[in-house]
């Protein structure tokens, strides 16, 4: 587009003017514009050779040879179809805009009119069957843990849009807030919408950005929900990254954000299972963390689904205050660690069932996972807690636990066959809320899109 104005000749120009412009301009025609800047036609060096062969003078108007059927393309045509014009021996072509004026022209070499690009991000929440706890930084540092999880199809998702100033705007659908900063230094721990912004600081972002958040699943739900917030968040930072971050980098940045830098009580698990997706075995130690996707049939996995029910006990779990207490409590206790070594022979159990198929026993281990929690940690469940449990286990579930870290939040049971609407229907029936469940098998997506 640049050198457009050599280009262009008024209506009212002569001839020997518009053959002074062909000559600066190089490219073998002008383009002729009324007053306001419309295109009115073209004139090509071959039009002017013909006029002054048929008695036109220097001095005559332009107006009186030019073509005024010509082709023209509007403002933002990709250039698919410039291509297509151009190869049909066209060899300039303006660029109109909505009125008609010239913006442009079109010729060998054009670049189709760069578009605003954005980016976004879904990262699935989910269930944790077994091993947890041993997830925990204190216990596995020595002991090493482990976690069987599947990520659900529950999503957090994330939209951001790049701005030319560097202010940061964050539109938060959690509580329908706005929050807004002038740069990233202004970006400040203050109790409203941290995790966010913990995700936005550990990824240090060179620009500022307009970012949207919603979530598929209610807050405090025991499903790892931060821990997908805070993968979507650096999902749509990375993919403006020339170094790409890999599934582990994410997963990493996510814990850093969560437990370091809000110092927010808890294990690995979550923060691996929304970035990885689907079925996986997870290994801690003082050296690597290790994700093991699990390859389950897919009768097994449909199976799964039938099986599994979803129930929310009303309340919002207790995270930060058991992990806590958790963590304040000593790792290296004979109850601590005879704890952890059931629930770790538990997840290598439940592991080996699930890979050949085999889900006799599966109610059981799950509710042997839960017994064990209570076990050790009475804060996990209460009297109404455990009245819904024991409504479903009256009426046809083999096993189930409270996700996450317990006290409230989302109890996943798993029914016997045939009992699946006797369950179902005898928790509703006491209030609550009962959903199937889907496998997510990706894990963190992320793209950019131009609109």
């Amino acid at each position: 587009m640049d050198g457009l104005e050599k280009l262009l000749v008024p209506v009212s120009a002569t001839l020997e003017q518009a053959m002074r412009s062909l000559r600066l301009s190089g490219r073998g025609l002008v383009i002729v514009h009324t007053n306001d800047g419309r295109a009115a036609g073209i004139l090509t060096d071959g039009d002017i050779r013909n006029a002054l062969m048929d008695g036109s003078t220097l001095q005559s108007p332009v107006s009186g040879c030019m073509n005024r059927d010509f082709v023209s393309v509007c403002e933002g045509t990709r250039k698919e179809e410039t291509l297509k014009l151009l190869d049909c021996r066209i060899r300039a072509i303006p660029v109109l805009d909505a009125s008609g004026c010239v913006v442009g022209v079109v010729s060998t070499g054009y670049l189709e009119p760069q578009r605003e690009s954005y980016a976004r991000a879904k990262a699935p929440v989910r269930v944790s069957l077994a091993g947890g706890g041993t997830d925990f930084t204190h216990y596995f540092m020595e002991h090493g843990g482990v976690s069987l999880t599947a990520s659900i199809s529950l999503y957090s998702h994330v939209e951001l849009r790049k701005r030319a100033d560097n202010c940061i705007r964050i539109h938060s659908q959690v509580g329908s807030r706005l929050i807004e900063a002038a740069n990233l230094d202004a970006l400040t721990y203050d109790g409203d919408g941290d995790l966010l912004k913990a995700g936005i600081k550990v990824m240090k972002p060179e620009f500022g950005f307009d970012m949207w958040v919603d979530n598929d699943f209610l807050p405090g739900s025991g499903l790892g929900g931060s821990a997908s917030v805070l993968a979507g968040v650096i999902g749509v930072l990375n993919e403006f990254r020339e170094d790409k971050l890999d599934a582990y980098s994410i997963a990493e940045h996510a814990f850093e954000a969560e437990r370091i830098e809000l110092d927010i009580s808890g294990g690995w698990q979550d923060q691996y299972s929304t970035v990885f997706g689907g079925f996986n075995f997870i290994e801690f130690d003082d050296r690597h963390n290790t994700v093991t996707p699990l390859r389950l049939q897919p009768a097994t996995l449909q199976e799964l689904e039938e099986r599994f029910l979803l129930c929310y006990s009303g309340s919002e779990h207790l995270g930060e205050r058991i992990q806590s207490e958790n963590r304040r409590k000593d790792g290296g206790s004979a109850d601590k660690l005879a704890y952890a070594n059931e629930i770790k022979a538990i997840a290598f159990d439940m592991k080996a069932h699930l890979l050949r198929g085999n889900l006799n026993d599966f109610g059981a281990m799950l509710d042997a996972t839960w017994q064990l929690k209570k076990r050790i940690n009475p804060l996990v469940s209460s009297p109404e807690l455990d009245s819904i449990y024991q409504t479903a286990m009256e009426n046809g579930a083999e096993g189930g636990r409270l996700l996450g870290t317990g006290g409230g939040g989302y109890f996943l049971f798993f029914v016997k066959p045939f009992r699946r609407y006797d369950v179902a229907a005898a928790l509703r029936r006491r209030g609550f809320s009962v959903n199937s469940i889907l496998f997510d098998r990706k894990g963190l997506q992320s793209w950019v899109a131009r609109s």
